[in-house]
């Protein structure tokens, strides 16, 4: 619990001290931390967690083909 300690008077004014905590406890984010791209947007759920390492993304493999149709030709690029 953080407190704010000092005294306030008329005449002198208002002395005292803060203590800022080094860290602010929070839940730890306990999913992956690796991925890859894909077609859709992703999102990581880390809001308000502290992460315990770096996110990686993957490169997308260089084998991976994107596969389109328009209704009338399949095309892949």
């Amino acid at each position: 619990m953080e407190k704010i300690i000092g005294t306030l008077s008329v005449q002198a004014g208002l002395n005292g001290s803060i203590t800022i905590p080094a860290e602010i406890p929070c839940e730890e984010y306990d999913g992956a931390y690796e991925f890859t791209p894909s077609g859709s947007q992703q999102t990581v759920e880390i809001a308000h967690k502290k992460a315990t390492a770096n996110i990686t993304i993957a490169p997308i493999p260089g084998n991976y083909g994107l596969i389109t149709w328009n209704g009338a030709f399949l095309t892949v690029s």
